[in-house]
């Protein structure tokens, strides 16, 4: 049976995102290379993403520096943690300007907090991996409370030439205090974190545009960079994955194998039929997909992919904020041969005390994984 760790639990949540607002309509004079009907470009982008809009942030701003903070305040404020008692601080993102001294330093100073701090760079897995560090370091003794911050400019990353690509991501920010208990209640972390990794290099690709090419230029050469741009395929294939190993690694979390899925284990079945799933936004279908791979009601399963698309590393943390303070939201499609966009409309109920929660993700080609925790606050 899997244990539930009543010492250590998620205490308060916090998100942040661009006011700018850029709807498929507004995103059309963004993108080239698109090859369809002009006047049925919003409405395609809908059917195959499900995504309507996204915030971006405003060009040369810090959109890391300025959300992570905005969402940390927040976070820090609802969770009641005095920032003395903050030891450490992660912060998760691949898109952050300042490498050195680093923006996770400036979050530190910024905060009032006197700790440590790094930066952790899994892409859209990237707040998995925090949670469960946090988590670690304080069920070890060595922190009382962690601020576990997701956060993505990931607009900076995007090649507009690549219509695919483009029309997924936006700007966001989440950030958690994972902290110690201090009561005895049935809340806390459930069994253990899931993380895996599986090398695909045919996937998803980014490469580091910060390191110095010694291989190829002599040092006395002048440098001149080319920007670097996320490049991803698409397509039956990496959709159908994405799936299945999100759909695994959530009913790990729970304690079974993907034989109890498949064979339908009642205590598994159970368990799913309590949980509040919070998957990566990566796309509307893929959510879709990881619905009914797990048999779940779409109320159960939280969305914003139709408002914030694909945040990347803050995708989760930015889901979860949304669930517990707002609630869900679902997608009507359109009937059979109409060409508009779906409907978006209230879904369940927002998530609450005693509520069983997974977070799920994969990305960076690939990482994924699950955390399940029962709801503290």
């Amino acid at each position: 049976m899997t244990e539930l760790d009543r010492s250590v639990a998620i205490l308060g949540i916090g998100a942040a995102v661009p006011e700018r607002r850029v709807t498929n309509e507004d995103l059309r004079d963004l993108v080239t290379g698109y090859d369809g009907e002009p006047d049925e470009f919003a409405t395609w982008v809908d059917r195959v993403t499900h995504i309507q809009e996204r915030r971006y942030s405003d060009p040369g701003e810090d959109g890391v520096r300025v959300l992570s903070l905005e969402a940390c305040k927040k976070a820090i404020e609802a969770s009641g943690v005095d920032p003395s008692e903050i030891d450490h601080l992660i912060l998760c993102s691949f898109t952050f300007n300042d490498l050195y001294p680093g923006v996770h330093a400036w979050l530190v100073q910024e905060l009032g907090l006197k700790c440590g701090s790094f930066i952790l760079t899994a892409a859209c897995s990237g707040s998995l991996w925090g949670i469960t560090m946090g988590r670690s370091l304080v069920a070890s003794g060595q922190c009382r409370n962690v601020l576990v911050i997701g956060a993505e400019c990931i607009t900076r990353a995007i090649d507009f030439a690549d219509p695919l690509t483009a029309i997924l991501f936006g700007d966001g920010a989440g950030a958690v205090i994972v902290g110690q208990k201090d009561d005895t209640e049935d809340t806390g972390f459930f069994g253990r974190s899931i993380l895996r990794t599986e090398y695909a290099d045919d996937t998803i690709r980014m490469w580091n545009g910060n390191a110095p090419d010694n291989l190829t230029q002599k040092a006395d050469q002048p440098r001149d960079q080319d920007r670097t741009f996320i490049t991803m395929v698409g397509g039956p294939r990496v959709l159908r994955n994405a799936v299945n190993r999100m759909a695994v690694a959530v009913v790990e979390s729970l304690g079974f194998e993907a034989a109890d899925l498949k064979q339908n284990n009642p205590e598994l079945r159970a368990l799913l039929n309590r949980v509040r799933l919070i998957p990566h936004q990566a796309n509307g279908r893929i959510v879709d997909g990881l619905q009914s791979k797990l048999g779940l009601e779409a109320d159960q399963v939280y969305r914003t992919v139709y408002l914030y698309g694909n945040t990347s590393a803050a995708s989760n943390l930015l889901t979860y904020d949304h669930g517990v303070r707002e609630g869900n939201m679902r997608r009507v499609p359109p009937p059979d041969g109409v060409r508009e966009m779906g409907r978006i409309e209230p879904c369940g109920r927002p998530i609450e005390k005693g509520d069983l929660v997974v977070l799920t993700a994969i990305g960076a080609g690939y990482l994924y994984g699950a955390v399940a925790f029962i709801q503290s606050f």
